[in-house]
C-alpha cells in the first residue's frame, strides 16, 4: 500500500468517524427532549392525578378507579428508560473521541440507571393488581390492602431516587466531556455538570434525611436546572449539532 492511498484511507475513516458524530449529536438531541416531554406526562402529570400524599385510601381510590390512566404512565415509563439507553449510547458515540474511559463510564452509569428504573416500575405495576385482585380483598381489610399498595408506591419513590443519582452521575460526566470538546457553548457543558451535581446532591441528601423533599425549595432545586440544562442541551444538539470543525480548529 502506498503512502498516499494510507493517507487517503486514514482521511475516509476520519470522515466517517465525524459523520457517525453528527447523527449521534441528532439522536442524542431529539432523544433528550422525547424524553423529557414524555417523562412529564408519566412522571409528573399521571403521579399528581392520583397520588394523594399522605392518604393512602385515597391514593388506592384514585388508582383503582383510573386503572388505564396509571397503567399507561408505568408503561410509558418503560419505554422511557429503554430510550435513555439509545441517547446513552449516541452521546458515547459523539464524545469517545474525547476520552473513551469516560465516555464509556458514563455510559455504563446510564445504562445500569435505565436498568434499575425499569426494575422499579414492577413495584407501581404491582399496586393496581394488588388492590383489585379478590384473592387479596378475602384476606386482607381494606385499610390493610391500602397500607400495602402505599407502602409499595415508597419502594417506587425510593427505587426512583436510586436511578437519579446514577442518572446524575452519568450526565454530569457526559457535560464533562462535552466541556472538554467544545461541540456546544462551554457555557451550556458547565451549567450541565453543575445540574448534575446538584442533583445528586440533593437526592443523596434527601436519602439521608427522609421527609426533605416535601420542601418546595428542595424539590425546585433538585428538579429545575437539570430541567433547563436537557431541554437547552437537547434543541442545541437536535437543531445546530455537535461544533466538530469548529471544537478541533480551537483545540
Amino acid at each position: 500500500m502506498t503512502a498516499g492511498t494510507a493517507r487517503s484511507g486514514n482521511e475516509g475513516d476520519a470522515m466517517f468517524t465525524e459523520s457517525q458524530q453528527r447523527t449521534a449529536a441528532r439522536v442524542a438531541g431529539l432523544m433528550l427532549l422525547l424524553l423529557m416531554a414524555a417523562g412529564f406526562f408519566s412522571q409528573v402529570f399521571v403521579p399528581a392525578s392520583l397520588i394523594v400524599a399522605d392518604d393512602a385510601a385515597a391514593t388506592a381510590h384514585n388508582i383503582v378507579e383510573s386503572q388505564r390512566l396509571f397503567r399507561v404512565g408505568v408503561s410509558l415509563d418503560v419505554l422511557i428508560f429503554a430510550g435513555d439507553i439509545v441517547m446513552a449510547v449516541a452521546l458515547y458515540v459523539l464524545l469517545r473521541s474525547v476520552n473513551p474511559g469516560l465516555a464509556m463510564l458514563a455510559t455504563l452509569w446510564r445504562t445500569a440507571q435505565a436498568a434499575i428504573m425499569i426494575a422499579n416500575t414492577v413495584a407501581f405495576l404491582s399496586v393496581p393488581a394488588m388492590l383489585t385482585d379478590p384473592d387479596n380483598a378475602g384476606r386482607l381489610d381494606t385499610g390493610q390492602l391500602e397500607a400495602l399498595a402505599n407502602a409499595y408506591i415508597g419502594v417506587h419513590t425510593t427505587g426512583f431516587g436510586v436511578g437519579l443519582v446514577l442518572l446524575g452521575l452519568g450526565n454530569g460526566v457526559f457535560s464533562y466531556l462535552l466541556f472538554k470538546s467544545r461541540y456546544v457553548p462551554r457555557a451550556l457543558a458547565a451549567w450541565g455538570v453543575f445540574a448534575n451535581l446538584v442533583l445528586v446532591t440533593i437526592t443523596m441528601a434527601v436519602s439521608i434525611f427522609p421527609g426533605a423533599e416535601d420542601n418546595a425549595v428542595v424539590a425546585i432545586g433538585r428538579y429545575v436546572p437539570i430541567f433547563f440544562f436537557e431541554v437547552l442541551l437537547g434543541g442545541w444538539l437536535l437543531f445546530r449539532g455537535a461544533r466538530l470543525s469548529q471544537a478541533a480548529a480551537l483545540r
